[in-house]
């Protein structure tokens, strides 16, 4: 069945907006008397029937139950030092196909692109429809959630006031493993929500890592070979999601 997201919370009778009533009907060539699952912004998902297209908006009606999000997953959680814009654009797609809760994109010292910051709002809408997307061709629940306009002071802050797990993939890092680091976790306390902290393309600073040990952050190998950016960043999150939410 097709998934879809609209910017409203469900209801019985619901509008798509016109692109993605023309994403869903053009794109994915799906026919009106198929049922259709939608996610509101709510965070909730439903089954619904098309009932016609106006003025290339769909109208929707509810046939079935209204369910709220799952519960149980641990979160996991994506800090991504600002990459050029393709490789930035893969990260979000595959870290949103493998359900991550939220993206990061930060700028950090050794980036090797600058956003400017009067440009940057543009560029989010491109981002935050590549994960839209991402999420309707994959099926998942609710659309992870993209903050582009915090510092990384301000989104290490922000995350020790959520009590979450901070975890920082480093090149020159070569005893502590992320599964050991989260078993070490976990034997204390159930985790609830991590945080991976990746790198630009030209890797951390010695600043940065002073942050990250400041804030109590634990620096982590994810194998024996230096990994690009952009895979360490999908690499990370499988081995998160597979060990943490993969029963």
């Amino acid at each position: 069945m097709k998934k879809i997201f609209i910017d409203a919370p469900l209801d019985t009778l619901i509008t798509i907006p016109k692109d993605t009533t023309h994403h869903l009907i053009t794109v994915f060539r799906h026919k009106m008397e198929k049922p259709v699952m939608i996610g509101g912004s709510d965070g909730k998902t439903a089954v619904y029937k098309l009932l016609e297209v106006v003025d290339g908006e769909a109208k929707a009606e509810l046939i079935g139950d209204i369910q709220d999000d799952l519960a149980g997953e641990v979160e996991v959680v994506l800090v991504q030092g600002f990459l050029k814009a393709d490789k930035l654009e893969w990260v979000l797609q595959k870290t949103t196909e493998l359900n991550v809760h939220t993206v990061y994109a930060v700028p950090m010292r050794n980036c090797v692109v600058q956003y400017k910051m009067d440009k940057l709002p543009q560029k989010v809408q491109r981002w935050e429809k590549i994960m839209k997307e991402a999420s309707q061709q994959c099926g998942r629940f609710k659309l992870p959630e993209f903050v582009a306009d915090l510092s990384l002071a301000d989104v290490i802050a922000k995350e020790q006031a959520a009590g979450s797990l901070l975890l920082v993939a480093y090149e020159n890092e070569h005893s502590l493993t992320l599964k050991t680091a989260l078993n070490e976790e976990e034997s204390q306390k159930p985790i609830q929500r991590v945080v991976i902290f990746i790198g630009p393309e030209g890797g951390l600073s010695n600043d940065e890592m002073t942050q990250f040990e400041s804030a109590s952050a634990r620096v982590v190998t994810l194998g024996d070979t230096i990994l690009r950016a952009e895979t360490a960043a999908v690499g990370a999150v499988s081995m998160l999601q597979y060990a943490l939410n993969m029963d």
